[in-house]
């Protein structure tokens, strides 16, 4: 067809030189058009699976596995912008660009070199070797004397999955959702040991300082420090609740087994666990817990994420320190109470809290009210006649730190309310405080002097006064520079 085409034109007269430029032209769209078909073929025929049999891949021959619908890809891989040359074997979004890591095998223990090699080995294992055969990571199962039936298998859900070949799909014995790193993905669940760790910065995957887990003792998700509570979700309680965690992204972490209320009424709603395929929750280096999600037309965007402020790092005041973003400086002591360190306080570490200033239990004690507060889950609560009888029976007891009353009919939580007057009590020191809290914390009643309240008192709330003042001025000066604004553009 070609050769008749040629001589047509020839027959045109198009001259030798006219007919070499075609011939050249001709044979670049030839060539491109093979190289095209022959990655399209690669493409297709690339594998998902691991086995015995010969078909380890290495870091040095840029072998890949790509799940069936082709959503996750893994294979060895460097950080990028890293300084240095390491290796290591993960799992990242098929194609993404830049790549976007979801789990990492060897975290700790990166290859140096060349050479290296992921395979099941004699014992029955999927190990890292490296170049001298000496391992680097491994699923560490049992050995068996059957490693021929022994397969990995990289499947669309992001889940490396390893166990025997022939009862694979109702048998796994290893799978990389139980050992995650830094990433939630759907099908995973947050329970029990379960727990993600930040890398050490963005181009180290090395066990950083932050995890993320589930507090079952107090029905709460946690992100931890060093040791140290950076940030929780909020305990539930029949009373009040935290907001900090919303109902979707619990149902995602529960691997779609709890009940989400309805935004519009009190019944339950089942969401589609299909609607969380393209979402992930990341630990970011700095201990963030970040929700993504993935849209054809935006890629992948953040949609939420926590701590968003200082004031909702977990207890960033101290004991009995209440924090407030609108202050020049956030954390100050509540009235009746003043920083355990000056020092400390002045050098902006708030984290030592505040002690008394005076002595309490006794005929001089009184309760100062603080409205719309974010405090932690009380200590005891029971049902009272009356807001009197919750307040005597706290200062009743010496050791009682705090109380709230909340009345039957008062919706605290927006799936349920409580039937009874509920006198809340907080026995330890005050934790977590936060003025103005923006989802309508309770009113908290706390246990002062009278002698002691006066002076601070008076400068506590003089301070909120001063607050208030430049919120309405703000207010007041955005609406005429809007006003001027509308003017401009009529």
């Amino acid at each position: 067809m070609i050769r008749s085409w040629l001589w047509l034109m020839v027959t045109r007269g198009l001259n030798q030189r006219d007919l070499c430029a075609m011939h050249s032209m001709l044979s670049t769209v030839f060539f491109t058009y093979a190289f095209l078909l022959c990655s399209s073929l690669l493409c297709c025929f690339a594998r998902d699976t691991i086995t015995f049999a010969g078909s380890s891949i290495s870091n040095d021959g840029g072998e890949t596995l790509v799940s069936a619908g082709k959503k996750f890809e893994l294979g060895f891989f460097t950080p990028e912008q890293s300084s240095v040359y390491e290796s290591y074997v993960g799992i990242w979004y098929y194609r993404s660009n830049p790549r976007i890591v979801v789990w990492v095998a060897n975290r700790d223990r990166p290859l140096l070199d060349d050479g290296a090699g992921l395979a099941v080995t004699d014992d029955g294992n999927l190990k890292i070797l490296d170049k001298n055969g000496d391992p680097f990571w491994s699923t560490a199962l049992q050995s068996t004397s059957k490693p021929g039936n022994r397969l990995a298998k990289l499947l669309d859900s992001g889940n490396l999955v390893f166990g025997d070949s022939n009862t694979l799909l109702t048998t796994i014995l290893w799978q990389s959702f139980e050992h995650p790193t830094d990433t939630f993905l759907s099908g995973m669940k947050m329970s029990g040991n379960l727990k993600l760790t930040s890398w050490k910065s963005q181009v180290d995957p090395k066990e950083g300082n932050f995890t993320f887990q589930l507090d079952g003792e107090k029905n709460q998700f946690v992100i931890v420090n060093d040791y140290i509570k950076h940030w929780t979700s909020g305990e539930s309680s029949d009373s009040f609740s935290s907001e900090r965690l919303p109902d979707g992204i619990v149902y995602f972490l529960s691997n779609f087994t709890r009940s989400v209320p309805n935004s519009k009424s009190s019944r339950t709603t089942t969401r589609s666990p299909s609607n969380y395929n393209n979402t992930r929750i990341r630990l970011d280096v700095k201990g963030e817990l970040q929700y993504w999600n993935f849209d054809v037309c935006t890629n992948w965007s953040l949609q939420w994420f926590e701590p968003r402020d200082k004031c909702t790092v977990f207890n960033a005041c101290g004991n009995f320190g209440s924090c407030n973003l609108y202050n020049m400086l956030a954390c100050r002591c509540l009235p009746g109470f003043e920083p355990i360190s000056q020092e400390n306080w002045r050098n902006g570490d708030f984290s030592g809290g505040c002690i008394r200033s005076a002595a309490v239990c006794g005929k001089n004690d009184t309760f100062l009210s603080l409205k719309m507060m974010r405090v932690g889950q009380p200590d005891t609560s029971f049902v009272v006649e009356d807001e009197k009888q919750c307040r005597d029976e706290c200062l009743n007891k010496c050791q009682c730190r705090a109380h709230s009353f909340v009345k039957g009919e008062v919706n605290m939580r927006r799936d349920r309310q409580p039937s009874d007057n509920i006198c809340l009590i907080w026995m330890d020191d005050l934790k977590d405080l936060q003025e103005e809290y923006s989802y309508g914390g309770p009113d908290l009643f706390v246990r002062v002097t009278i002698a002691d309240i006066g002076t601070s008192f008076d400068l506590f709330f003089l301070l909120l006064l001063l607050q208030d003042a430049v919120i309405t001025s703000r207010i007041i000066f955005s609406d005429r520079r809007l006003q001027t604004s509308s003017g401009l553009n009529s």
